[in-house]
């Protein structure tokens, strides 16, 4: 008969079922506090006269989610054009990022108001 315990619970975050050997949550994963956590697992027997041992080690990876709002660099800004500035001139780059990762890290910008009159135009991109 095998049993299995934790040598290493990564600092509690993790569990295990003695008699199937399932990993169990105990605690809420953060990507952005910690991507990996690394636990060690024993599986004994009872065998006579010396019970015997496994040790293996695992790495559990946490995938990301969309949890981080993208933040803008500066959150307010001021641009000043000429009333003779060409079509096309550059008024202001803004620039956002996201904490998170992949295409939960992609931001896309819009103008949300204040261009009634479509005088302006954002890169949705960039």
């Amino acid at each position: 008969m095998v049993v299995y315990s934790m040598a290493d619970s990564a600092g509690g975050f993790f569990s295990i079922d003695k008699f199937t050997g399932i990993v169990i949550l105990e605690h809420t994963l953060d990507r952005e506090v910690q991507s990996t956590h690394h636990i060690t697992v024993c599986a004994s027997d009872h065998g006579s006269p010396l019970p015997l041992f496994s040790l293996v080690n695992i790495t559990v990876t946490v995938l990301d989610i969309n949890d981080n709002p993208p933040v803008f660099e500066r959150r307010d800004q001021l641009a000043s054009v000429s009333e003779s500035a060409g079509v096309g001139t550059e008024v202001l780059r803004v620039s956002a990022s996201s904490k998170d990762i992949g295409t939960n890290a992609e931001i896309s910008y819009s103008i949300r108001s204040g261009n009634e009159h479509k005088k302006f135009y954002i890169d949705p991109l960039t």
